[in-house]
């Protein structure tokens, strides 16, 4: 290995140019699905997407004056209820700039993750330049590495994450801070080491799992520096501290007092998880570098994997956050030469380089999961705040940061050939990218969802609301139907009018909270017992579907199901069903664009109407492309539906009771297409919608 001393001669206002260049070039590669479908369709989901919104009006209406900062409008009449789930504090800030500017909540939301982004871009290369005195050009190339970073694309719909992109900022706080303190600088020492409280307590605000992360981080590679110094560098530290005494006295004070509003609402807050449930997502050591299959070099590798290889227990979901491949391999190689004294380290880069070196490997085989042995359990029973962090394989997401420097400082150094050094360095760019569609949050349906409640009732202290129209009950194999929609549409419509609400979801739960499965018949009777114990006075319902607001509930329901059918079951008869399909796990689907059931009930129904839900998914749905379902039942009145989503859904009218206890639903489905005609795959059949069951009361 060799040092490159030649650099090239271009001025400042070049580089300056040159850096906002490619930081927007990369910006719109990893925000793409959004941009190019013009933002109809957001990273997020319909349940966590919505919560994090909610979450964010929530600020900005602290900003307003509206609200008390450490209680949000949710799990009424609880306080201190934001400790219940991340904070996002420094989101909400940038968020209420946008929502100033009068865009709507999940613009403003999308746009605040850009900026989020585009921080940890110029951060890191303001770190490589001033820490490890990287080139500008392999300064580039790492920032524009660790803003793609594959993992953290793959964890978008937990946008909370991106604040990782915070750790090169703190982490060149902390750097300027201690060159002062040695330099016995005490006025620089004050202005950063503030700084660096200031910021790590507002992140600790923003994503307790990032903030914790890099604070482990950080102590164990200062641990490891301290060692290198030895015991002449350790007096010549602890002479610095007592001649700037008053300043550290100063950043103690600061960091105490910024971290108070953190500490009042998470320590009391009950964060501690079982370890059953933590081990679960503990990362086995191919997770270090599972990608996922969507990902444009290795992903047919991570897919082949999946199948045929029984040993490598490979995760799913929260597990893919591994670091890509090659980036950990330079990373390795870096760790390997400075630990055999290979690399020629710079005095001033030397202590450093070793700190991120032995850190990083550190952290690493700690998190690792070999069967049921993990080292993990140490920073569990041990670390401050370990026992609170449940997807312990989101600690990939800051170690791209360290990997990335050392991989880019290793390549700065190398004596490869220019050609082969473009080569490496342009296979790192294309590692990070991911095919895989992270925009699955339909903006125009969940404005729709949640905007348009008209103000409340002057006598409204408190609402509780009812299912939501994609609310889907009774459906054991998709859970988060009955708990989710309702919940969450509630915690961004309460911050919307400006009224607290009974219901909300959030990482951490009240002890008494009960308000899943909206559509059972005992809901608005555990509605009631909740209004009971709390002494809620002015309780109002409001209607998720017709938006109207009812203040006096009627918690008592006469309503009973008088039928109920699982298109899943290969035991309903097939005289009963045409246009359907073969029963699969998820129910049946469409084929063509007419389908019908016939029902029979048990009894005449002695009532005036009926209420009929079709639980249901739909097909080839794009923001190109809808699904109109027309409804009708026993040939009455039709009743025309529009899906523009995946997601489960609800189609839930009111019909007039049948003359007799047999009768036919009769759907129309006129947008049904094949994948073979939309150049997906060679499926002929015209697909519309996948039916989960049909209900009667």
């Amino acid at each position: 290995m060799r040092f490159n001393h030649a650099r090239p001669l271009i001025g400042q206002r070049t580089i300056t140019g040159l850096t906002l260049a490619v930081a927007l070039l990369v910006l719109a590669v990893f925000f793409r699905q959004q941009i190019l479908n013009r933002f109809g369709h957001l990273s997020g989901d319909r349940y966590d997407g919505v919560i994090q919104v909610a979450l964010l009006e929530h600020w900005f209406n602290v900003f307003r004056g509206w609200s008390h900062w450490a209680t949000p409008n949710y799990f009424y009449p609880y306080p201190n209820t934001l400790g219940y789930n991340e904070g996002l504090f420094l989101n909400g800030v940038l968020y209420s700039l946008f929502r100033a500017a009068s865009l709507d909540v999940f613009l403003a939301n999308e746009l605040t993750n850009i900026v989020i982004k585009g921080v940890g871009f110029f951060g890191f290369m303001a770190a490589a330049r001033r820490m490890l005195k990287l080139p500008v050009e392999w300064a580039l190339l790492g920032a524009a590495i660790f803003t793609l970073s594959n993992n953290s694309f793959m964890q978008l719909s937990h946008a909370q994450l991106l604040s990782v992109s915070l750790a090169p900022v703190e982490a060149l706080l902390i750097y300027n801070a201690a060159q002062a303190l040695l330099l016995s600088q005490g006025r620089r020492l004050l202005v950063f080491g503030s700084l660096a409280a200031l910021l790590f307590a507002a992140w600790m605000m923003s994503c307790l799992y990032t903030a914790w992360f890099f604070a482990v981080l950080a102590v164990v590679a200062v641990a490891f520096q301290l060692l290198l110094r030895g015991l002449p560098g350790l007096k010549q530290l602890g002479h610095a501290v007592i001649v700037n005494k008053g300043a550290l006295l100063g950043i103690a004070l600061v960091a105490a007092l910024s971290l108070l509003p953190f500490i009042s609402v998470y320590l009391g807050a009950g964060r501690q998880r079982p370890w059953s449930e933590i081990l679960f997502y503990i990362p086995s050591l191919f997770d270090s570098f599972n990608v996922g299959t969507g990902n444009a070099v290795f992903g047919d590798m991570i897919t082949a994997l999946h199948a045929g290889c029984q040993m490598c227990d490979l995760g799913s979901g929260e597990r893919e956050a591994g670091i890509a491949p090659v980036l950990l391999l330079l990373a390795g190689m870096c760790i390997l030469d400075i630990f055999r004294r290979r690399l020629p380290l710079p005095a001033d880069v030397k202590t450093i380089m070793v700190g991120i070196a032995a850190a990083s490997l550190i952290l690493w085989l700690l998190s690792i999961r070999f069967d049921q042995d993990t080292g993990w359990a140490w920073l569990y029973h041990y670390w401050p705040g370990g026992g609170g962090l449940r997807v312990v394989s989101r600690i990939f997401l800051l170690l791209t940061l360290p990997a990335t420097a050392l991989a880019a400082w290793y390549l700065s150094r190398s004596s490869w050939s220019p050609l082969v050094l473009l080569a490496v360095s342009a296979l790192l760019l294309a590692e990070e990218i991911n095919h895989s569609p992270i925009t699955t949050l339909d903006r125009q349906l969940l404005l729709d969802r949640t905007s348009g409640v008209p103000p409340a009732p002057a006598e409204c202290r408190a609402f509780f609301t009812t299912a939501s129209p994609d609310t889907v009950d009774g459906d054991s194999s998709f859970p988060v139907g009955s708990l989710y929609p309702h919940n969450v549409d509630a915690m961004l419509i309460a911050e919307l009018v400006h009224l607290p609400t009974i219901n909300g979801f959030a990482s951490f739960n009240p002890p008494d909270w009960n308000f899943a499965a909206p559509a059972a018949p005992d809901y608005l009777l555990r509605v009631q017992a909740y209004a009971k114990t709390h002494q809620l006075q002015g309780l109002c319902q409001l209607d998720l579907t017709s938006k109207r607001w009812h203040t006096r509930p009627v918690y008592v329901t006469t309503r009973a199901r008088l039928g109920y059918w699982d298109l899943a079951s290969k035991q309903l008869p097939a005289e009963r069903l045409r246009g359907f399909g073969p029963a699969e796990p998820f129910g049946r689907w469409t084929e063509g664009r007419e389908a019908s059931f016939q029902y029979v009930l048990p009894a005449k129904a002695e009532r005036a109407t009926l209420s009929l839900k079709i639980n249901l998914i739909t097909a080839m749905v794009n923001d190109r492309h809808s699904q109109r379902v027309v409804v009708s039942v026993d040939g009455g009145e039709k009743h025309e539906f529009v899906f523009k989503t995946t997601a489960r859904a609800t189609i839930a009218l009111t019909v007039p009771a049948p003359a007799s206890t047999q009768g036919e639903i009769h759907l129309e489905l006129p947008d049904a297409v094949s994948p073979r005609e939309l150049g997906i795959n060679a499926d002929p059949r015209q697909l519309a919608i996948g039916v989960k069951s049909i209900e009667i009361e």
